[in-house]
């Protein structure tokens, strides 16, 4: 009798843990189907941006002032999406999701110092730009963090946290882009 006692106990521990690692795999996929909706979003923008200083660019001879400076924001814009790039092969890596948003504000203050010199040529693009991003990034943002609070909630549950540190799983980490788009 305490075998079979033994054995139900046994199983349906092992049936709870393969319960949590379904969900909490399933909560990770989400997290970072998430994030490359936010990545999707983010390169739209960039390539939109970059679209744009260089039909000007190639529209405007008169910007040979402001052709360097419009380099150092296409410098910043390729860094970045360099650094999409990589976190999009490790979508949960903390650092590289660091690398991301301080070359987001990066280009951001890039395109507030342009906005803030005397070339009409260039302000209604990068008005358009930070504006799109003021408005799109942070919408984007929404689900991605509704993923991230389920999964991270997921994995500090008691039993779940035991078996989330057996499995190595990392909890994922929320974007703010308040101190760069604001």
């Amino acid at each position: 009798m305490e075998a079979l006692i033994f054995g139900v106990l046994m199983a349906m521990a092992l049936f709870w843990a393969v319960g949590a690692h379904n969900r909490l795999v399933r909560l990770r996929a989400e997290v970072v189907r998430q994030w490359g909706s936010v990545d999707a979003v983010w390169l739209r923008l960039l390539v939109r941006l970059q679209g744009g200083i260089a039909a000007r660019q190639s529209l405007h001879t008169s910007l040979t002032e402001a052709e360097g400076e419009l380099q150092t924001l296409q410098s910043a814009c390729d860094e970045l999406v360099e650094a999409l790039l990589q976190a999009r092969l490790q979508p949960l890596a903390v650092e590289g999701q660091k690398q991301v948003l301080a070359l987001h504000h990066k280009v951001v203050l890039e395109i507030r110092a342009l906005l803030q010199k005397d070339n009409e040529a260039i302000k209604p693009d990068l008005e358009i730009a930070l504006n799109r991003m003021r408005q799109t990034l942070p919408a984007a943002l929404i689900p991605y963090h509704v993923a991230v609070v389920a999964y991270n909630d997921a994995l500090a549950m008691p039993p779940a946290a035991w078996l989330g540190r057996r499995l190595g799983l990392q909890p994922a980490t929320k974007m703010d882009l308040s101190v760069g788009v604001s």
